[in-house]
This record gives C-alpha cells, structure tokens and sequence, in this order.
C-alpha cells in the first residue's frame, strides 16, 4: 500500500509538489500548486462555502493525478491547468451542489507532447445549480498534444444549469475534445432498481455513489469515506 501524506495549506499561496501521493486540505482562497516528479492528490471534504482561485502549473516530464470531490452550498472556483512539454494531466472533479454553483476551468497548453483529461462530474439536488465553463487552449507552434474535457450534470431538481464549453486552438497538430451533458436520471435505471425490490429513494442514492465515485481514480478506502460523506443508504 502506498503511504498516504497529508499537506493542509493554511497561508502559504504558492507551494512545490514533487514525486508525492498525498491528501490535500486547502484553506486559503488562492493557491499555485507546482507539480514536478509524478503526483497523486486526493482533496475530499464538504465545504458550505468556497471561494478558490488555484493555478496548477506542471512541469516538463511530470504528471499529476487529481482527485477533488466535494459537497457545496455555494461556491465561485476557478482552475487553472498550465502544461509546458512531455506532460500528463488527468483532472477528476465530483461535486454535490445544493445551491448556486460556479466553477470555470481554464486548460493551457503552452508545449508539445502532452495529454490533459478533464473530468467533471456534477449532481445538483435541493436548491443547488450548475454554471460550468470550460476553457481549453491549445497555443500556436505546438504540436503532440492530445486533450480531452468531458463536463456532466445530472440533475435532482428543477433548477437550471448552464455548461459553456470553449475550445481555443491555433494549432494543427493538435487533438482537443470536448463533451458536455446535462441530464436527469433515466427512468429506466430507476424502473430496473425498483423491479429487483429496491426502493426509489435507496435506487437514487446508489446511483448517486456510482455516478460521484467512477468519474475519481481512488482506491477502496477512500470511496468508503466518500460513500460515508454522501450518505443515504
């Protein structure tokens, strides 16, 4: 089992990261995160109200893994995804919103041969919506880049979403993609969870959990944590 290291950013706004798998709890309202080596960060919690501007800038010949799951009230994000050359990026954001949600997510790639996946997965319930805009900027005189964004909503409630997807390129020898859904939940998976004898209100609330918890490359332990913050049954 690989050790878990856990880093809480009280004050510091600009911290190095190299060759290190840790739990990440972040209290400032901006951070640059600079990435060398190879880097896993797990950031889990419930957070009622956010306010984050965090710029992650990654090295040449480095690649990090993100996992951010979270439960807000109300939040106003912005992500900043910088990549120069021979760089991985794979992003997965998980958010429950149960109010007036705004997040922007700008990818930059400045290099050649790097791959950035973007993955956000969102569940609006209670009074909670969505306004997601997505950025990707692939810079001219690049080549090799290979970048993937995929935005989904899925919607307990009536409350209306918005997903702004922009696509920035000035290269020819580029790969950019980008997909965005906003969605309630079929019927048809709810009519089959019902049909093996299991309740509306336990059907939502395990779909919820695979929805939240395969858009996240984490191991059991974590997932359980996760489950625990979701709750339901």
């Amino acid at each position: 089992m690989i050790k878990m290291n856990k880093l809480i950013i009280d004050k510091e706004n600009n911290v190095e990261i190299k060759d290190n798998v840790l739990d990440l709890i972040i209290n400032v309202p901006k951070l640059t995160l600079n990435i060398k080596g190879k880097v896993l960060i797990n950031e889990i919690a419930i957070k009622d109200n956010e306010s984050l501007e965090l710029t992650i800038n990654i090295e040449p010949n480095s690649s990090l893994i993100y996992n951010r799951f979270m439960i807000h009230q109300t939040i106003n994000n912005t992500f900043i995804l910088n990549q120069e050359h021979h760089s991985e990026a794979i992003f997965n954001y998980s958010i429950i919103a149960k109010d007036k949600c705004n997040l922007t997510f700008n990818s930059n790639l400045f290099g050649n041969n790097n791959k950035t996946d973007i993955k956000i997965k969102a569940i609006t319930e209670d009074k909670g919506c969505c306004k997601i805009i997505s950025t990707a900027d692939a810079k001219s005189k690049i080549k090799d880049n290979n970048l993937i964004e995929s935005i989904k909503i899925l919607t307990l409630n009536e409350e209306e979403n918005i997903c702004i997807p922009n696509l920035l390129v000035a290269s020819n020898e580029v790969e950019v993609n980008h997909a965005c859904t906003i969605s309630s939940i079929d019927p048809k998976y709810l009519f089959y969870l019902n049909s093996k004898g299991i309740s509306t209100e336990k059907a939502i609330s395990l779909i919820k959990k695979g929805y939240l918890l395969s858009n996240l490359n984490i191991n059991d332990e974590i997932a359980s944590s996760i489950k625990e913050l979701i709750g339901g049954e």
